[in-house]
């Protein structure tokens, strides 16, 4: 990845994972929490054929997506994970703050699909940390 994750660039990281999609699968992701579960089947098909370190790229920036979608729709944003105090465990620099200040990875969680499989679901993600109840 020829740009050090940010918060203040990690839109644009997110936006890598769309020609690629796009290219390999013909799905136009959106940005819209339906297109997550497009996303973890795409991460099915991946873990089925590739190492992670083949793929650890493009998981990254999947997991900016996830995390995009989580800023526009759930009214999350993006601060570095020593922000949230989630600098000693986090796998990735940055991590989404949600509405009463939970910190969350989505990368991490990409990652964990990539892992496990379907119970590390992206959409599940989404829909338990997007929940007005959830604080």
């Amino acid at each position: 990845m020829s740009l050090t994750p940010s918060p203040s660039n990690a839109a644009e990281i997110a936006g890598m994972t769309l020609p690629i999609v796009q290219q390999n699968y013909g799905v136009t992701l959106d940005y819209s929490p339906a297109s997550l579960k497009e996303l973890d089947t795409i991460v099915d098909d991946l873990r089925r054929d590739q190492r992670f370190e083949a793929v650890q790229t493009l998981l990254f920036s999947m997991g900016c997506y996830v995390g995009e979608v989580l800023v526009r729709h759930a009214g999350g944003r993006w601060r570095t994970a020593g922000e949230l105090g989630m600098d000693k465990a986090a796998i990735s620099p940055i991590a989404v703050e949600m509405p009463g200040g939970r910190g969350c990875s989505p990368v991490a969680r990409v990652y964990r699909r990539f892992q496990k499989g379907r119970e590390d679901s992206l959409a599940a993600f989404y829909q338990s940390l997007s929940r007005p109840d959830h604080s």
